[in-house]
């Protein structure tokens, strides 16, 4: 749904209610918890704290990549910087992730595997590689950056002020293992642009094999915040096309069958989290994130 050129919206209906599978809800859909016409009586401001977006791209036989994934973590794990990490497993020839009778798992999405060998995102050179809310400033002015510089992107990243705001709410229905998903975007600055929303499903722990240096192989290494899908597509949806004024409101829902933990028990929903985040679609620049457990 796109909302611009107006200073607030009370009652907005979203695009995708017609969009929503019902067959995920257990029962007569007029029942269903959240008033999707009425939305603004549902929502009160909860989180006003800029996010940035560590993305880190790895693979299970990359032998760099533990080290660089610790210093994720030791970002992660300072709360005075309030980095969400997602750690995607994709490279430019697959190598990385190829599965093996010790690398069983393959972790690849389509997305990742979009961001690093598209042509949206130049300058991908090989794991370990990460973005910094996908700012641009890294190897030859790229979006990308080795980890030794993760750090420093973060801190200048840090003196930005928040521009525009992300509330998640979701309804998890176990009888159909379906997600509902509902957020609402607030504009703090006039805009200008056109701005995406994106919205990451991960497995907040893995324990599987990872490679080392010297031939050494981890079979319990604890791969963490694992990309394993993209809930609204590689590129998410459209939430502004053009601009919006200070104290927009912008509401979008959208439903999702989840996988079976009884296939893979890594599905399991305490081990499920949703990363969202708003991007410049011009400049790929993340404005906003937030994580939501599930």
């Amino acid at each position: 749904m796109v909302l611009f050129s107006c200073d607030k919206i009370e009652n907005p209906l979203p695009e995708e209610y017609g969009k929503l599978d019902w067959s995920l809800y257990p029962g007569d859909p007029s029942d269903y918890p959240y008033d999707l016409v009425n939305i603004s009586s549902n929502w009160g401001i909860n989180n006003n704290t800029k996010g940035i977006l560590l993305e880190d791209y790895t693979g299970h036989k990359c032998t760099n990549c533990p080290v660089a994934a610790q210093i994720a973590k030791n970002l992660e794990d300072d709360s005075s910087k309030n980095i969400i990490v997602a750690t995607i497993h994709a490279s430019l020839d697959g190598f990385f992730q190829s599965t093996d009778n010790i690398f069983t798992a393959n972790y690849e999405t389509e997305a990742g595997n979009e961001y690093v060998r598209g042509s949206e995102m130049p300058g991908f050179l090989g794991n370990p590689m990460g973005t910094v809310n996908r700012i641009s400033g890294g190897l030859s002015n790229t979006v990308w950056y080795l980890s030794s510089e993760w750090e420093n992107a973060v801190i200048n990243e840090m003196n930005n002020s928040l521009k525009i705001n992300l509330q998640l709410k979701y309804y998890h229905f176990q009888e159909t293992n379906g997600l509902f998903i509902h957020t609402q975007t607030s504009v703090l600055s006039d805009l200008l642009g056109k701005y995406h929303l994106i919205i990451y499903l991960v497995r907040n722990n893995i324990f599987s094999p990872q490679k080392f240096s010297l031939g050494v192989v981890d079979t319990n290494y604890n791969h963490h915040n694992v990309l394993s899908n993209n809930i609204n597509g590689t590129w998410g949806t459209s939430i502004i096309d053009g601009g919006a004024l200070k104290d927009s409101l912008i509401y979008n829902t959208f439903s999702f069958k989840l996988p079976s933990p009884e296939n893979d028990s890594t599905f399991k929903l305490d081990n499920l989290s949703l990363i969202s985040y708003i991007i410049n679609r011009d400049n790929m620049k993340v404005l906003q994130v937030i994580k939501n457990d599930l």
